[in-house]
């Protein structure tokens, strides 16, 4: 069978290609190699284990459930379950599964035509597992002086409110970043750092109402990640716009089916931006924990806009003493009397540091895509100059076809986005002291990004993969790239280009054609 052909090569080739996989210092997680294929008329369960890791995500090559079948990805105690059915979709991770075990089952259709007898069910090529807990201090200015959300409800529902609008981003399997809804529809605003390109966006889930119910729930005052989960409302976002300057994107999200965005309301921005002085709140998820408000600093008094312009992740930067943690990347700075956007927390160090809202307000429109709603009432960008009209990027992203759920109708939805500039992205987040008062600082120490990895997923070179249970009988429906020759470094096969070598010599060139998502080349005659 194709499938057990191909299972044995990729074993031989595991080792090898994991050495390839960088590592990231802050990562949350990491991909693990594992095989696992089903034919769609046979049932197969499976449990996915790690030791002590605080998630479990498989990786979908494909999957292709046919009606009457279903697939779920459920934690032992059943409290947590993803359901698939009646569903065709490619490269794509599962929604995580929070604890060290995962278990899987799938359950072929009663009764099966001709058609679909001769396809696979699905085929994961690995799973993301996360790292245990550690603590996070890095960007915090003293005690960690931030509550939980719920905490804020009755006492200030203003700040509660606009917290609704706050996701906790799970990104690429590994890592943790914060966004915000930004204008009514749909759109969503985080760090490049966060998501730089067009296949980030396509990996991300997208989780908002993840806050804990109660005020003294343990969970509050601990640092476990992915706790209190809210509703993933997206597993993927169209890439609109980045900015590597501004260490800035827009997204929109490719809301499930059925799912609204209305209750967790938008955000909007003030367009003249940041004031000197002016009281703050920043409602993010640190270390991707339930989701916390930074009001005040150590000292009990309010955080405030204490530089209007510091050099720090990017020039121009205003800075602010308001704790926050890796994972709070992407997160709003807010007015404390608009409850406006006045700034994107994007970096973390003696002073913590954001990038002016009205920089990214000035970007978006220059480029047309501002989002409808964005700007506050009253508010209007900054007039465009007429001497000279702004330059494109040259490259354009991919985009999703998928349309999302919008608040409102979507009349302006842009189509196009640019390319990432070329500006350098920040990296990691250099621990930090506060002071007891809010007195400005002066400081010309360089803080780093407050993230938790913009980097991909490393994969540990120790593990073997594991064989498919049930191999499947018929290939998958991709076909293979079309390079010359010279591409198959003496290959006289089956060549993949993902892999790095030259798959068994049984191969036929039908077996090379159905093994095209390893990025196969035909090299025989």
């Amino acid at each position: 069978m194709f499938l057990s052909k191909l299972l044995s090569a990729l074993s031989i080739a595991a080792t090898a290609s994991a050495a390839f996989q960088c590592q990231a210092a802050d990562d949350v997680g990491a991909d693990e190699t594992l095989y696992l294929g089903a034919a769609i008329d046979q049932p197969i369960s499976f449990q996915f284990n790690r030791k002590d890791a605080t998630y479990i995500a498989p990786h979908f090559a494909w999957i292709n459930i046919p009606p009457g079948g279903s697939l779920t990805i459920r934690s032992p105690d059943g409290s947590q379950q993803r359901d698939y059915s009646n569903v065709n979709q490619t490269n794509f991770y599962a929604e995580y599964i929070q604890g060290d075990t995962a278990l899987l089952t799938y359950t072929p259709p009663a009764v099966t035509d001709g058609t679909t007898t001769s396809h696979d069910a699905f085929f994961i090529d690995k799973f993301a597992h996360g790292f245990p807990d550690q603590p996070n201090t890095e960007s915090l200015c003293g005690k960690d002086d931030t509550r939980g959300a719920v905490c804020l409800r009755d006492s200030d529902p203003p700040k509660y409110q606009k917290a609704q609008a706050v996701a906790r981003l799970f990104i690429d399997g590994t890592s943790l970043c914060t966004g915000w809804l930004f204008g009514s529809e749909g759109h969503l605003i985080t760090n490049n750092h966060c998501i730089g390109y067009a296949s980030k966006a396509k990996y991300t889930q997208f989780e908002f109402g993840a806050e804990c119910a109660k005020c003294d729930d343990k969970v509050n005052i601990t640092n476990t990640r992915f706790t209190c989960p809210g509703e993933v409302v997206a597993t993927s976002a169209e890439f609109i716009y980045t900015s590597a300057k501004n260490d800035f994107t827009l997204v929109k999200l490719n809301v499930k089916p059925g799912v609204s965005l209305a209750k967790y309301g938008y955000l909007q921005a003030r367009a003249s931006g940041p004031v000197l002085g002016e009281s703050i709140y920043i409602p993010q998820h640190p270390s991707g924990r339930p989701t916390r408000i930074a009001t005040v600093l150590d000292d009990g008094s309010p955080g405030t806009i204490e530089i209007m312009s510091q050099k720090s992740c990017v020039a121009d930067e205003v800075g602010y003493m308001l704790d926050t943690q890796g994972g709070a990347s992407g997160s709003p700075v807010l007015s404390a009397k608009e409850n406006v956007v006045v700034a994107l927390h994007n970096c973390g160090g003696g002073m913590n540091g954001g990038v002016k809202i009205d920089h990214v307000v000035d970007e978006l429109t220059k480029a047309n895509v501002l989002p409808k709603d964005a700007l506050a009432s009253g508010d209007s960008p900054a007039p465009l100059p007429t001497s000279k009209s702004p330059v494109a990027p040259s490259t354009t992203p991919q985009i999703s076809t998928t349309k999302p759920t919008t608040l409102s109708p979507n009349t302006n939805s842009p189509t196009t986005a640019p390319a990432q500039p070329t500006t350098p992205v920040p990296s990691s987040t250099p621990k930090t002291k506060k002071p007891k008062t809010k007195a400005p600082k002066t400081s010309t120490t360089v803080p780093e990004p407050t993230t938790d990895v913009p980097t991909e997923a490393p994969k540990p070179s120790s593990r073997t993969p594991t064989a498919s249970p049930q191999p499947s009988t018929q290939a998958p429906p991709p076909t293979p790239s079309s390079s010359q020759p010279s591409n198959c470094h003496g290959c006289t096969g089956c060549y993949s280009k993902s892999l790095g070598f030259c798959l068994g010599s049984d191969y036929t060139k039908d077996d090379c054609t159905a093994a095209a998502y390893f990025q196969t080349i035909w090299c025989g005659k």
